[in-house]
């Protein structure tokens, strides 16, 4: 077994954990540490073994990559309004690796199976290349993100049906959709599971596929959000992409309710008079307006019949539904969605030998079933005991760990609910049902750092519009806390500030909002929130115009790096 003690250990090689170990580098040179990765290759999500045709960048270029190595504006052929092809980001993340001496510290094809502390000594066993490995570190970051656990659901029939079920995390790996697809001949009938953007994606990759036309099914489930509201790209003015408005404090200010910005008179304008919430109403609508009338679900000509049911009721104001940018032309998407794809909505009831069967009966032909079922957030390295410590989301099977955690946030889930609502009234009235959790929501202070342990530092849970912004704030936030550069609050104080976003987040976001992690419009307040308990003010050196409706453009964090080597190192 091979044994090594190292100053930081970062578990996955991603957006969150290159950074991570850039950052760390970049102010502390001599520091020994290591990187482990479960893939081939560094990139996480984006890596290139996970990269398959239709698999494209959610955000414009202009607002991704880091500072120390300018993302390049990609050929015409592989972008549409400054979004691209996965295979860039893969070839940039790769390059960024080599050009900060990333690579050679990276262990790849790393598995870890375990992560316990004694003592002050973190210890991460596990395999790296079938072979039986421990490390020591007395700093941890985990930087594995929210997509690599997969959410697959359990089929009655699994055992009969004779296609492949692949989850979208394995269809990179898998070559659907590329002349190197094993049994392609047989895969005629191709129905995607799932109404989220990956779906959408991939249902399109499938309808145009030149290697190999085949019937295309789309099967989107009654009881989840719903079908897609997908918006278009192109951004309004000196916004080349919708984006890059998405990551500017105006759009924070306009958010429906944002934790991590003051109560002030803009904030009583906007929640607590009709005037305020009418405007809100009218801005936030007529995204979801623009976007329906795009796709003209009710009129365009040679529509298949179950078009219709891809038109989403999903609200703005509560974000119930799945929303993303689409990064294509929009007549093309939509002709080819309509005109070549089978919409069906239902609930599946089981799989046959070559059919997917609804609960009402229908039966969909299907020889290749694609999962697009998201990904569970769970951390199966930690013990349940050191999860509920660290405050990782508990599932409901440790009945006795799940109702303490429960009782011990009772009182103080309820304090912030009072505080909640008596900020945002509207939030009382949900659209949705309240729905019983079978997990308990991150307890991350800063969406950062355990309560219990600053050893420890969790990247890159937020769900949120651009990682690259989000993923330098938390290395500079977790590099701080675990040096002890900066003093935390006392526990008390921590957790009634968790309880609070979390209680914000369940109420806000009805459909996503139980794990407690989304700030799909609350981005940038969240980051200036956590720079100044930094103490960092480089960021504001510009006038209240700039500041309120420049993007976070990823040039400014060079001055913060610099700002907190004078601050915390260099002293």
């Amino acid at each position: 077994m091979d044994e090594k003690s190292y100053d930081l250990i970062v578990v996955g090689a991603g957006i969150y954990g290159l950074c991570a170990a850039s950052i760390y580098l970049s102010l502390y040179p001599d520091a020994n540490i290591r990187v482990l990765e479960a893939g081939s290759d560094v990139g996480g999500v984006w890596s290139s073994e996970r990269s398959y045709p239709g698999f494209w960048s959610q955000s414009g270029t202009r607002v991704a990559g880091f500072h120390d190595l300018p993302m390049k504006a990609p050929p015409p052929e592989q972008s549409y309004k400054c979004a691209q092809d996965s295979k860039l980001v893969s070839k940039y993340l790769e390059d960024y690796a080599s050009v900060r001496g990333l690579r050679e510290r990276c262990v790849f094809n790393c598995s870890v199976d375990s992560i316990t502390k004694d003592d002050s000594l973190w210890q991460i066993g596990g395999r790296t290349n079938g072979h039986e490995s421990l490390c020591r570190a007395t700093k941890l970051v985990i930087a594995t993100g929210l997509f690599t656990q997969p959410r697959v659901p359990r089929f009655s029939g699994r055992e009969v049906f004779k296609g492949p079920i692949l989850h979208q995390k394995n269809w990179g790996s898998s070559r659907i959709f590329t002349p190197e697809e094993p049994s392609q001949a047989s895969h005629t009938h191709i129905t995607v599971l799932g109404g989220s953007k990956s779906a959408a994606d991939i249902v399109y990759t499938a309808a145009i596929d030149k290697h190999h036309p085949r019937t295309v099914n789309w099967l989107i489930r009654d009881t989840g959000p719903g079908a897609l509201s997908l918006l278009p790209a192109q951004g309004l003015g000196k916004y080349e992409h919708i984006t890059e408005l998405g990551t500017t404090r105006i759009i924070s200010a306009l958010s429906f309710a944002n934790p991590w910005l003051p109560e002030d008179w803009w904030s009583w304008f906007l929640h607590k008079t009709r005037v305020g919430e009418r405007l809100m109403d009218f801005i936030w609508n007529k995204q979801l307006d623009d976007a329906t009338a795009s796709a003209k679900y009710d009129s365009r000509a040679g529509a298949l019949q179950g078009f219709r049911d891809l038109k989403s009721d999903a609200s703005a104001r509560w974000r119930t539904g799945y929303f993303g940018a689409l990064n294509r032309n929009p007549e093309d998407f939509w002709n080819v969605i309509a005109q070549k794809v089978n919409v069906f909505r239902g609930e599946v009831g089981e799989l046959e030998k070559d059919a997917v069967v609804l609960k009402d009966g229908r039966e969909i032909q299907t020889d290749l079933l694609l999962l697009a079922t998201g990904f569970e957030q769970a951390y199966p390295e930690f013990s349940a005991n050191e999860a509920a410590r660290l405050g990782l989301p508990l599932s409901n099977e440790h009945v006795e760990l799940f109702e303490r955690e429960r009782a011990h946030w009772s009182a103080l889930d309820h304090a912030a609910e009072l505080k909640v609502l008596q900020r945002w009234p509207y939030l009382h009235d949900s659209p949705l049902p309240t729905k019983e959790q079978s997990h308990t929501p991150y307890r991350l202070y800063n969406h950062t750092t355990p309560v219990s342990d600053p050893s420890i530092a969790f990247l890159g849970i937020p769900l949120c519009a651009n990682s690259y912004h989000v993923a330098f704030v938390q290395a500079l936030y977790a590099i701080a806390v675990m040096k002890g550069h900066i003093k935390l609050p006392d526990c008390e104080a921590m957790e009634r500030d968790i309880a609070y976003v979390a209680t914000w987040n369940r109420r806000k976001y009805p459909a996503i909002g139980g794990p407690g992690n989304a700030m799909e419009f609350e981005m940038v307040a969240y980051t200036d929130k956590v720079l100044g308990e930094l103490g960092l003010e480089s960021h504001k050196h510009k006038s209240w115009w700039m500041w309120m409706t420049e993007p976070v453009w990823a040039r400014e964090n060079e001055a913060q790096l610099e700002e907190f080597r004078a601050k915390y190192v260099d002293i």
